[in-house]
């Protein structure tokens, strides 16, 4: 089990060139990465992401790699088409508006796409293969810290699922011993109506008729057998989610909905304030865990 949480920083050095890569991750539902380089490095961001990637499947990646030592020499690229067009543009805008002053190279000095510097090709070349070092060791300690960060929710979460499989048990004791309280109380209703003479049997055995009639509604709403049985067997898929590798995080979330609502049917069945006070503890276990595996991968 892994946290969508950690944090990772390295760095590769070579000669007087040195580049050092920084990794953050945080809990998110869905895998987004956010990559910032440095200047010549556009072409290698999809080997870059596929990397990152690679090592987390959930959460939001915020990658920053960063340069230090002498810069790639690059060409000053000028869209000399571009600018005589800017410049006759401007001309015709002054004649119009009768505007004084001669529009001249200062006009086009903050237009980017007229002037552009472009890296010599090959030039980054040692700077990249340091960039790739720095970011595997930086991505490999933020995996170490998700899994130390991991284990601390998996104990958390395992605590949980504990208690509420200890309650379930509670519930299940509690569940039969209202069933032979409410088949208790209608056996001694039965006896006190029998004991009690009448004249005519017909009164009597109407009365018998809705006793009977009652019983089995009472029956029927208190019977949680189905939902414990469903609740049982969520727990287990659980537990045995907390042992397995890989991103499990969804999965969990899944099977803590499926338990919520089986302990809310027990609850809404409970016809014992005892059982009641227990699946209201259970579905506070269950909050707990809900907000404990938004970090988990």
């Amino acid at each position: 089990m892994r946290s969508m949480t950690g944090f990772g920083r390295a760095k590769a050095e070579r000669d007087d060139l040195q580049v050092q890569a920084e990794v953050r991750s945080l809990n998110q539902r869905f895998l987004e990465v956010k990559l910032s380089l440095p200047r010549g490095w556009n072409d290698q961001e999809t080997e870059l992401r596929k990397l990152i990637g690679a090592t987390a499947s959930r959460g939001r990646i915020e990658a920053v790699i960063r340069s230090a030592g002498p810069r790639p020499t690059g060409r000053l690229i000028v869209n000399e088409k571009l600018a005589r067009s800017y410049i006759e543009e401007l001309r015709g805008l002054k004649k119009r508006l009768s505007l004084a002053g001669e529009p001249g190279v200062d006009a086009l000095l903050t237009r980017p796409e007229i002037f552009q510097i472009v890296d010599q090709e090959g030039s980054v070349g040692p700077e990249l293969a340091l960039g790739r070092k720095a970011l595997a060791a930086a991505l490999k300690a933020l995996d170490a810290e998700r899994v130390r960060e991991g284990r601390s929710l998996k104990r958390d979460l395992s605590a949980r699922l504990a208690t509420i499989v200890s309650l379930t048990k509670q519930v299940a004791r509690l569940a039969e011993e209202t069933r032979l309280a409410i088949v208790s109380g209608f056996q001694t209703r039965v006896r006190e109506l029998l004991a009690r003479p009448q004249n005519d049997d017909e009164p009597r055995l109407i009365e018998e008729k809705r006793l009977y009639e009652d019983a089995t509604v009472a029956a029927q709403r208190a019977d949680i057998s189905e939902e414990l049985a469903r609740l049982k067997s969520h727990l287990q898929a659980l537990s045995e989610l907390f042992s397995r590798e890989g991103p499990v995080g969804k999965e969990i979330e899944f099977w803590l909905q499926e338990v919520g609502r089986e302990v809310n049917t027990v609850g809404s069945k409970s016809q014992n304030p005892a059982l009641s006070r227990l699946a209201v503890a259970m579905k506070g276990e269950l909050e707990k865990m809900r907000e404990q595996v938004q970090n988990v991968e």
